[in-house]
């Protein structure tokens, strides 16, 4: 186990006594980790100026190397604080001319040719405020992130500039919508005015000033550190055996969630947070817990109503102010909390998706109950609240027609296209190019599926269409490569052309963290596309 603490020996004496990471709490890690199939945990408790650091069960299998406190994960979206809190430094050091308006300054005055969105009032009105506080009017349209364009790698410029090309839902500031989309275009931001890499930039404000060596934004750098990257797994029900998952480059996602880290750098970063000391000034760490934006407006999960500051929920747990942040990788789970009146703080990563954080989160809230000397009667249940969760989120989806079309006739009424006219490729700006192919479907042989695979998106997602009536097909998205990542479901219809012919595909999408509709993409069909601009030649 790791601590870090004073040289006193008395002082050392009364940190081992206070030691949360007790024997019997190991125990508990172990049971809730082989519950919930989680290979792997790092976990640091902050507590007051004492930080306690150990690792759980195994970073990567093969070899059974062990979790330890040294050992590098995914940070995933925990990375979005490290950004919003650079962001704010510098706006407080009044060195750029263009950030002169501080939070007001319009987004569209900085980067005035990549920031466009489909609102005219909105490229022109949205500020750095509203994009930290995910209060844009943009939704997250996690299927529109690509890592590659054209064998090109994806950058946070071009994340920006194709969000012209996503449909918008809501009105600006109208309501919170998470959308990672905004961190990137903070990062791009900070390159933009800094004329430095990100990661620059972070280590120059955050990282290197805390001494956080083991902290990076390039999965490169991660494999190459002197700590072990620890690998990505998935349960395997059907086998009972755990499943490896490859890396995955972070490039495009940058500061919304690129980061790689250690729960023993997490715990300076967070221990600078609860006493509010250098590199921050007063006024940054001030900045740091001004809340932007209202969560929720009802208690739930645990907590009480949620704000939204620089990259941490704000929330009360049993009337203790509490700032927390998760994060969700392909294959890995981060938690962090602090509580600052307390100056007590945990750190959590795992290598699952999903499963991790509910471990994380189930493991966090008993090291917190117990500082707070909260009764385990009064205390929350997140195992069940966590199972609710992930179904919602992964749950397989045994009738892809009923979900997407819960009012589908139950007659059948038969296309007006044959399965065959509908194969080939279909183009989005915002999307991409999708090229459907026929397949037997592998539970009914004599059904025909459209299949496509999509390896140039972030996550690797294939497209599964079902013919549900007439020229309505229920689009399924999965991660064959880990099953335990998206499944999902949404309404699609081809269109017919004036040559009688297929011209499009619709996907109306639905967010993967909740129903609401983040529009309608209309997928053309390349060939017809090509055959009007040979027309015209």
């Amino acid at each position: 186990m790791a601590e870090v603490e004073e040289d006193s020996s008395t002082k050392h004496a009364e940190a081992k006594e206070k030691n949360p990471l007790t024997k019997e709490f190991g125990t508990f890690v172990k049971e809730t980790m082989e519950k919930w199939k989680v290979p792997g945990i790092s976990l640091a408790v902050i507590d007051g100026e004492n930080v306690y650091a150990e690792g759980y069960g195994y970073a990567t299998l093969q070899g059974q190397i062990s979790a330890t406190a040294q050992t590098l994960w995914y940070c995933a979206s925990t990375t979005k604080a490290h950004t919003a809190a650079a962001l704010s430094e510098i706006i407080h050091s009044k060195s750029e001319p263009l950030l002169s308006k501080g939070w007001s300054t319009t987004i569209a005055s900085i980067i005035p040719e990549d920031f466009v969105l489909q609102d005219e009032w909105a490229t022109k009105h949205v500020t750095l405020d509203d994009a930290v506080g995910h209060r844009t009017g943009m939704t997250d349209q996690f299927n529109s992130t690509a890592r590659e364009e054209n064998g090109v790698r994806v950058t946070p410029k071009a994340v920006t500039r194709n969000l012209r090309n996503l449909p918008m839902v809501l009105e600006p500031r109208s309501t919170f919508h998470y959308c990672n989309f905004m961190y990137v275009v903070l990062s791009h931001i900070l390159e933009t005015v800094s004329g430095k890499s990100l990661e620059k930039v972070l280590k120059e404000h955050i990282w290197d000033p805390l001494d956080m060596k083991s902290t990076f934004l390039n999965l490169d750098e991660a494999k190459k550190a002197d700590d072990h990257l620890a690998d990505g797994y998935y349960w395997d029900k059907q086998n009972g055996e755990y499943r490896w998952v490859d890396f995955l480059e972070v490039e495009e996602i940058s500061g919304a969630g690129g980061a790689f880290s250690t729960v023993l750098d997490y715990a300076k970063w967070v221990k600078c947070l609860l006493f509010e000391t250098e590199p921050f000034s007063s006024e940054v760490h001030k900045d740091i817990k001004k809340s932007r934006s209202i969560v929720t407006t009802a208690p739930g999960g645990g907590i009480e109503v949620s704000l939204y500051s620089l990259g941490w929920q704000r929330t009360l747990y049993k009337g203790h102010l509490l700032y927390l942040h998760s994060g969700g990788m392909h294959a890995y789970g981060s938690q962090v909390y602090w509580l600052p009146d307390k100056k007590f703080g945990v750190v959590a990563f795992g290598n699952t998706a999903y499963t991790s954080n509910a471990v994380e989160d189930i493991l966090a809230y008993q090291l917190m109950g117990d500082k707070l000397g909260i009764p385990q009667a009064d205390r929350f249940d997140f195992d069940s609240s966590w199972e609710k969760r992930i179904d919602f989120a992964t749950g397989q989806i045994e009738d892809p027609i009923k979900h997407a079309f819960p009012s589908c006739p139950e007659t059948n009424i038969a296309s007006t296209f044959k399965t065959s006219e509908l194969i080939g490729s279909y183009s989005d700006p915002g999307y991409g190019t999708i090229t459907l192919r026929e397949e037997s479907h592998p539970g009914k042989l004599e059904e025909m599926v459209l299949v496509a695979d999509r390896p140039e998106m972030t996550y690797k997602y294939q497209l599964r269409l079902h013919h549900a009536f007439a020229d309505y097909w229920a689009v399924a998205i999965t991660t064959p490569w880990n099953p335990t990542l998206l499944n999902q479901c949404f309404p699609g219809e081809f269109k017919r052309g004036r040559d009688g012919r297929v011209a499009a595909l619709e996907i109306e999408w639905v967010g993967h963290m909740g129903p609401l509709s983040e529009g309608t993409t209309t997928f053309s069909r390349v060939a017809d596309e090509e055959a009007m601009k040979e027309s015209y030649v």
